[in-house]
This record gives structure tokens, C-alpha cells and sequence, in this order.
């Protein structure tokens, strides 16, 4: 028998590993072949937030047993490269297979998050654009095309609301179209999105300027009322009916959520604010870190919202700056665009982060947040902490949801 090839051996041991999930109906079972129990999707990263090479009952660690015990690979050296490129299309390939599946699946997003690894989270979105867009013929090569063409802006809004009627009445957006010429096909889209978010701002600003021009009578009553909050008023003022309409419906997406590189938002204003001096104050970053602390996400509720959006911030942090900062030292006012000494990628990087880990597509400075700064340099832990507590405090959120779904079994 002939060496065999590393696809070869991916394609028999996700083959076994695919039929141990569909068997146990989870990512935990017990294999009568290596006579051990083995949890998938426990620990995949260590404590520094590396894929996790130790431990019993790993995906790791039946990989070893897996080609150490095998009769197929008595002839095949597996050396540390090849082992390494199997231990990560393994987790990326029981992922994506989960959810299809219908399982949970934050673990595996956290490590596509931590190792800035896009394929499970690409692969989620081109199913969900194949089975909500079945009316535009949208199949996987045009999805992919799709998730790796659009901005992070595009693909949130297409995930949100379902825009199929809306793209079949702009003329070049078929399957045929796509057959014809699909660079043509993708710019058609992009130019019904462009609208669709224009459109958008345009009836923010009349609703804003309408709200603006009401009677004295009702400037008046509004004075003597009790204030609302800088979120309460934007729900008013927008009408936006129910809130959950924003809200991201598709599978949960966990922990740390999201590859850097996944959502690069292009933004559709331009910001008057032109920063002569972009410079943290000084000793800034050195009084809010403190070495060696260590943090662990926490499971945020109505009463610790506030601590556990400093811990997830300063984790993400952490991750992109190298720093090492602490959730007891943050305020409210720190910009995060200074705590990361003004890099405008990992500002971008935090801010799509928080979102993910809290379910939803694209990132904290989306004008539809409305308590949250559309500007990402002018975004502040205060922002992070708001827009926690509006999603712990909302019972239909997906993070609510994830949350409850963990904490009953």
C-alpha cells in the first residue's frame, strides 16, 4: 500500500469523527475503536490563547491516538507540520459540520476568533446566504463569493433581514447574471446594498430632524418628564419598532467571537473630526495595566454586565495590543481608539469582537447602535459596558439565549 496522502488521512479522520458527532448527537462521546471518552470542543486553546497541545480527551489528543493506533498510517510519519495543518482542519471541518447539524458551536468560534482562523465563520455565513437567498439561485461558489467580496456592513445587513425581494427587483443579481459575468453580478449587489444602507442614513436623518421640529407642546411635556436614557431616546426618536428586528437569528457565535480579519466595515460617512494630535495621554496604557493578572470570560447577567464587559475588553485587548490590561483599572471615558495608541485596525478588531461575543454581526460603531459612537476613535469602555447591558437586559438576544441553553444542561 502505497504513503498516503495528508488529504487522504483528513478525509478518513474527519470521516470517523463525523460519524462519532452524528452518533452522540454532540462533540462528547465515547470511541469503542481508541476505547476512550473524548470532548471535542473542550479546550482547544490553552491559557495563552494557543491551540492546546496537552490534556486527555482532546481533539488533539484523539488525533494522536488516531494515527498512532491506526493500521492505515503504520507506514506514514506524521511530522509536526503536518500533524499541526490536521489538528486545525479537524476543529475548523467538526465546526462547520456542528452547525449544519444544529449544535452549538461557540467553542470552535472562540478558537477561530483567538487564532484569527476565518473558514468556519466564512463557511456559516455562505450557508445561511444559500438557504435565505434560494430565490436568486445563490448557490455555494456565488456565497463564497459573496462573504469574500462584500464588507462586513453588507454581509451584516443580508444576515439580518432577508433583502431577496429587495435584490430581485435591481436588475443583474440572478444566477444567470452570475453565469454571465459574476464580477458584474457581485457589483450589482454591492450597488443594491450601497443604496439600501443610504436609504437607511437618509431616514435616520429625517426622523432625526422630524423629531427635532415638533410642537413646543411637545418639547415642553418632554421636558417635564422624567429623562430617558441615551438608549431609551434613540429607540423613540427612530422608531424602530421592535428592537429585536436588529438582532443577529442565526446560529450562536460565542466567547471571543470572530476572526479579525472577517468584518473590515467600510464605512459610509465621513468624519468631520481630523485629530491633529493622535497620542494617548501620557502614562495612560502603563496606569491601566497591571502584569501578570489573569482573566477569564465570565457569563454576563443583569448584575454583572459591567464587570464582565471590562474583563471581555481588556481580554481582546490583551490579545491585539500585547498589553496587559485590567478590567478594575478601565473608566467609563478611556477612548479604546487611545488604548490601542490609535492603530484604526485593532480599534476595528476590538469593536467587531465585542459584538461577536455577544451574537451579533458587525461591530460596536454601526450606526444602528444608537447609544454607541459611529465614530470607532471615538468609541469608550463606556460604550462596551452600554451595549452589554442593553444585551444581557433584552430576553430575546442570542447571547440571553446562549446563556440560558448552557445553564440548563
Amino acid at each position: 500500500m502505497g504513503k498516503l496522502s495528508l488529504s487522504e488521512i483528513f478525509s478518513a479522520m474527519f470521516g470517523e469523527l463525523k460519524e462519532e458527532i452524528k452518533n452522540a448527537n454532540g462533540f462528547k462521546f465515547t470511541s469503542k475503536k481508541l476505547d476512550q471518552t473524548f470532548n471535542l470542543e473542550k479546550d482547544l486553546l490553552d491559557g495563552d490563547g494557543k491551540l492546546n497541545i496537552h490534556g486527555e480527551g482532546t481533539i488533539y489528543a484523539w488525533i494522536i491516538q488516531y494515527v498512532t493506533k491506526d493500521e492505515s498510517l503504520a507506514n506514514r510519519d506524521l511530522d509536526a507540520n503536518e500533524l499541526h495543518a490536521l489538528f486545525r482542519q479537524l476543529i475548523n471541518a467538526c465546526g462547520i459540520y456542528g452547525h449544519q447539524i444544529g449544535l452549538r458551536i461557540s467553542n470552535f468560534i472562540e478558537y477561530a476568533t483567538q487564532m484569527e482562523d476565518p473558514l468556519i465563520l466564512d463557511r456559516i455565513m455562505a450557508l445561511s446566504l444559500q438557504e435565505d437567498y434560494a430565490a436568486l439561485g445563490i448557490d455555494n461558489d456565488m456565497a463564497e463569493l459573496l462573504v469574500s467580496t462584500l464588507s462586513g456592513e453588507m454581509l451584516s445587513m443580508l444576515m439580518k433581514e432577508n433583502l431577496e425581494n429587495y435584490l430581485l427587483d435591481w436588475h443583474g443579481v440572478t444566477k444567470h447574471d452570475y453565469q454571465v459575468d459574476k464580477y458584474a453580478w457581485v457589483q450589482r449587489i454591492k450597488e443594491a446594498m450601497e443604496h439600501r444602507i443610504s436609504d437607511q442614513i437618509s431616514g435616520k436623518s429625517n426622523a432625526i430632524l422630524g423629531s427635532i421640529g415638533g410642537d413646543a407642546q411637545n418639547k415642553v411635556s418632554a421636558q417635564s418628564n422624567e429623562k430617558l436614557s441615551a438608549n431609551d431616546m434613540a429607540k423613540i426618536l427612530f422608531q424602530g419598532g421592535d428592537k429585536n428586528s436588529n438582532k443577529n437569528n442565526v446560529s450562536p457565535k460565542s466567547a471571543n467571537e470572530l476572526a479579525s480579519s472577517l468584518f473590515k466595515s467600510q464605512g459610509t460617512k465621513k468624519h468631520e473630526d481630523k485629530r491633529e494630535n493622535k497620542k494617548a495621554p501620557k502614562n495612560l496604557i502603563e496606569e491601566r495595566t497591571t502584569p501578570g493578572k489573569k482573566l477569564e470570560i465570565i457569563d454576563m447577567n443583569v448584575d454583572n454586565f459591567e464587570e464582565g464587559a471590562k474583563i471581555l475588553l481588556c481580554i481582546l485587548l490583551n490579545h491585539f495590543t500585547n498589553a496587559e490590561f485590567d478590567p478594575d483599572l478601565l473608566r467609563p471615558d478611556d477612548l479604546l481608539a487611545q488604548l490601542v495608541n490609535f492603530d484604526t485596525q485593532n480599534i476595528l478588531n476590538v469593536s467587531t469582537n465585542i459584538c461577536h461575543h455577544f451574537q451579533e454581526l458587525g461591530n460596536l460603531h454601526n450606526p444602528e447602535i444608537q447609544y454607541t459612537a459611529d465614530d470607532p476613535e471615538r468609541l469608550s469602555v463606556g460604550d462596551v459596558i452600554a451595549y452589554a447591558k442593553d444585551m444581557v437586559n433584552d430576553p430575546d438576544s442570542a447571547y440571553v439565549k446562549l446563556i440560558e441553553a448552557k445553564n440548563n444542561g
